[in-house]
């Protein structure tokens, strides 16, 4: 009976062996052009049970070096690159475990004191005296240990960088290989090559580990092959304490209480995708406009939840984006981008502050995006829905407002989502008002929404700063008495209880929780609606009220051109009781019972 042609014998040999051809675009890469492998039998029916788990493993090896990709210089390059970055960085932390002297010193007395007590063993005998002093002498010859090992290291790469030998760095280039899915063979001139790069940067690290031995902490490299493939990457060497994400961590130290834990949290994450993008090692001065600039280029190519991928594990940020040219993951959107941009700004803004930095890195970085986010206005159901819950009445308070109870909430968390459904103000605008923002003109309430009276305010453009008159429906329900508690109390801002985020806008705690809310009482059951619909049933109020979206959409939602009597909110008197006109027209049927009860 034929065995096939995946089962032969070699000359001279009883055993089968398992064969298969490799593929003849793989041939260069595992250097062979036929894979054999012995199954230990001379039994051609055990050969045919045992040879068929070898090919699978031969195919899935062929079909894993398909999935690879030729490396590129730059790909060469970089695993140089980081590996000299690593080295340098482990150095670092190694160095800082090192004994200093006054430590040697107090071991010495400890140890002395412990033998005078009796707690450590001493005699004459040189194996007793050993024992009782062989950490303190480890602690005492640690440094120069290292640096004696060092010393061997470097002659012995000199030594293999000059006779073509690879055995020293094969570890490296393995890794580097897998990580980076590489189509490189072991043995190929295209793997000598990057061995001898590995060895070089291996080389450049350990010469500046030497000159750090005698204090020189500025050293670069001068091996010309060792530098970063990305002009952005940082050239320079922070000293002990400096690194980026150690200056991060005195950043949080002081502005820990800005923001929550899981912010704190994911602000780091999006961080540590920076400093991977501009390298661990490098000095503070990386976080620059251009390495930004950069970063958020790559950004528009970074895949959705790329961290939680399976195919992507292991890779840098850099070949995480290379990878996904190949699975065409979705990739995020341009408000996200601003999310991450944001996770570095206070950090930029604080270290500029600080001096560490010379320019505002972040100023003109982030992508002008279009608040008006799509999505359609609430139904008068959902409307309903929301201001008949038991937020709007009472409920059983902090955490459970979503629950009827007893506690009548009056904060920002009552008046937020009835100033935008009468005002059509977007949800930041209303968050950062000032009280000075509700005042009387002409003998009108109006809001002032305006970028003045504080640093943090903003609008979305200039010409988006306007007065809008406050609604009856807001005065009946106690607006102006809110307003007034807040003044007496001497609070600066009408919702003194929301805080700024990194990027010190207010909007973003009551968009969360109200998005929230609206979900767990039922109004919001998908993405087409959300906070910001409550400012689309403002301008559809209008329209059903027969007004054109030119006359209300700048007088009042903030679509105009910067005018100075908008900026400043001196409308003369004519002018202001045509807008109180409009706004006076607005009613929602489905909250009229609200009204009358």
């Amino acid at each position: 009976m034929s065995l096939g042609s995946n089962i032969a014998r070699r000359s001279g040999s009883a055993r089968y062996y398992a064969r298969l051809g490799v593929p003849p675009d793989l041939q260069s890469v595992v250097m062979k052009k036929e894979y054999w492998k012995s199954l230990g039998t001379s039994d051609p029916k055990l050969a045919r049970e045992k040879v068929l788990p070898v090919l699978i493993r031969w195919r899935a090896e062929f079909a894993e070096l398909r999935r690879r990709r030729e490396p590129t210089a730059a790909d060469l390059q970089l695993a140089a690159w980081n590996l000299y970055d690593a080295d340098l960085t482990y150095d670092s932390k190694e160095r800082a475990g090192i004994a200093t002297g006054q430590m040697v010193e107090d071991a010495k007395v400890a140890l002395q004191t412990q033998i005078t007590a009796g707690a450590v063993a001493w005699s004459d005998d040189p194996l007793v005296q050993l024992d009782a002093t062989l950490e303190l002498q480890v602690m005492s010859t640690e440094a120069q240990t290292a640096t004696d090992s060092r010393a061997i290291r470097i002659k012995a790469l000199r030594n293999h960088l000059a006779s073509g030998e690879t055995a020293l760095i094969e570890w490296a280039a393995e890794e580097v290989i897998a990580r980076d899915r590489l189509l490189i063979g072991k043995g190929t001139l295209l793997y000598r090559d990057l061995c001898q790069r590995l060895q070089r940067a291996e080389l450049e690290y350990l010469l500046r580990a030497a000159e750090r031995d005698s204090g020189n902490w500025g050293g670069t490299p001068s091996d010309p092959l060792v530098s970063p493939p990305d002009a952005t990457m940082g050239k320079r060497f922070a000293a002990p304490g400096e690194t980026i994400l150690e200056l991060h961590d005195r950043f949080a130290a002081e502005k820990r209480g800005s923001v929550t834990t899981d912010t704190w949290e994911q602000n780091r994450k999006i961080l540590l995708l920076f400093v991977d993008f501009v390298g661990a090692t490098s000095h503070v001065s990386a976080i620059n406009k251009k390495a930004v600039r950069d970063w958020k280029h790559k950004l528009a190519l970074w895949p959705v939840k790329a961290l939680s991928i399976k195919a992507f594990d292991g890779l840098s940020f850099v070949k995480i984006i290379e990878a996904n040219a190949i699975h065409k993951r979705p990739t995020i959107s341009q408000n996200t981008i601003n999310k991450y941009l944001s996770a570095i700004a206070g950090f930029a803004e604080w270290l500029l502050n600080h001096e560490y930095i010379e320019q505002d890195a972040m100023r003109g970085m982030f992508l002008s995006v279009d608040d008006e986010r799509k999505g359609s206005s609430f139904s008068d159901e959902q409307l309903k829905t929301i201001f008949h819950s038991p937020l709007f009445k009472t409920c059983a308070g902090d955490g459970g407002e979503h629950l009827n109870g007893e506690i009548a909430v009056r904060d920002w968390r009552y008046w937020i989502p009835w100033i935008c459904l009468y005002t059509g103000a977007r949800l930041g605008e209303i968050a950062q008002m000032l009280t000075a923002d509700v005042r009387q003109l002409h003998g009108v309430w109006i809001f002032h929404i305006t970028r003045e009276g504080a640093i943090s305010k903003s609008t979305k453009t200039a010409g988006s700063q306007r007065v809008v008159p406050i609604h009856r429906e807001l005065i009946r329900l106690g607006l102006i008495d809110y307003h007034s508690a807040m003044v007496a109390r001497g609070h600066a801002r009408l919702f003194p209880e929301l805080q700024p985020d990194i990027r010190g806008f207010y909007s973003a705690t009551p968009s969360r929780f109200l998005n929230r809310y609206f979900r767990k009482i039922g109004a919001k059951v998908d993405n087409s609606v959300n906070v910001h619909s409550l400012r689309h049933g403002m301008a559809d109020a209008f329209r059903r009220c027969g007004y054109l979206d030119e006359q209300f959409g700048g007088p009042i939602l903030g679509h105009a051109k910067e005018t100075m009597t908008g900026r400043y909110g001196n409308l003369p008197e004519g002018i202001l009781s045509e807008r109180v006109k409009m706004i006076e027209a607005v009613s929602f049927a489905s909250l009229e019972e609200m009204a009358s009860g």
